[in-house]
């Protein structure tokens, strides 16, 4: 079971956001601020987590490279909450302490064990390679728009990174513990998909995700996962 390969991506993808230049001389107007507040309030607050769940399951995981590689995961996750964060100071947008989707999803961490654990990341990382193009095409900031790409070049080895690992775990799995956590997945997913669009639905409209369009994109996000988790599809890793 090799990370070297990740640890070596994360780590030279590591601070890119420190060096972030804001350029919009004007803040968001007060169409858009309703557009988007509540919702990039609780996505950087879900871009927070410190990964204390993640570290106590990997200990049992027999890899130390997988325990180095996810140093600078949860870094690169923490780097976005950082740069939305400075993002919504300088827009007048006030951070919050907590939101109840993201304490669900954590909750669901926090028992689920490793495998588990992993999915869930994968299920919210799959999530937020839709939103965030929704998010940049719903803006009219430059810089806005600039951190949604930057998030999404990250967000896609995140999908491969998570998908990589579940693909490692399972391989001495029996056919039908990768069927059912495969049927949680696909659960967890459909649910995933009410609740954000439900919760996000201004930001998703505005980015010209309808209901249908929203589920369809994170479907099709899921799909090349789970391939890739089946061994079907091609990893892209760093070299």
């Amino acid at each position: 079971m090799q990370f070297n390969h990740w640890i070596h991506f994360f780590n030279s993808n590591a601070g890119h956001f420190h060096h972030f230049r804001f350029t919009d001389d004007h803040a968001i107007d007060e169409v858009e601020r309703r557009i988007i507040e509540r919702s990039l309030q609780q996505f950087q607050h879900g871009e927070q987590s410190e990964g204390k769940n993640l570290f106590r399951y990997a200990k049992g995981f027999d890899s130390d490279g997988y325990l180095k590689a996810i140093v600078p995961f949860i870094r690169e996750e923490q780097d976005h909450a950082m740069i939305l964060g400075k993002f919504m100071e300088r827009n007048g947008i006030e951070r919050i302490k907590g939101h109840w989707v993201n304490e669900v999803f954590r909750g669901l961490r926090r028992f689920a064990g490793l495998e588990m654990s992993i999915t869930v990341l994968l299920t919210a990382e799959t999530i937020a390679a839709v939103y965030y193009k929704a998010l940049g095409r719903a803006t009219s900031s430059d810089d806005l728009r600039r951190i949604c790409e930057d998030i999404l070049r990250d967000e896609e080895m995140h999908i491969n990174f998570q998908s990589y690992t579940i693909n490692l775990l399972q391989r001495d799995r029996s056919w039908l513990h990768r069927k059912c956590l495969r049927y949680a997945h696909q659960f967890l997913m459909a649910g995933t998909i009410v609740v954000v669009y439900a919760g996000h639905r201004r930001v998703l409209r505005a980015g010209g995700y309808p209901a249908w369009h929203f589920a369809r994109e994170v479907q099709r996000e899921f799909m090349r996962a789970d391939a890739m988790i089946l061994g079907q599809g091609s990893i892209a890793t760093a070299q």
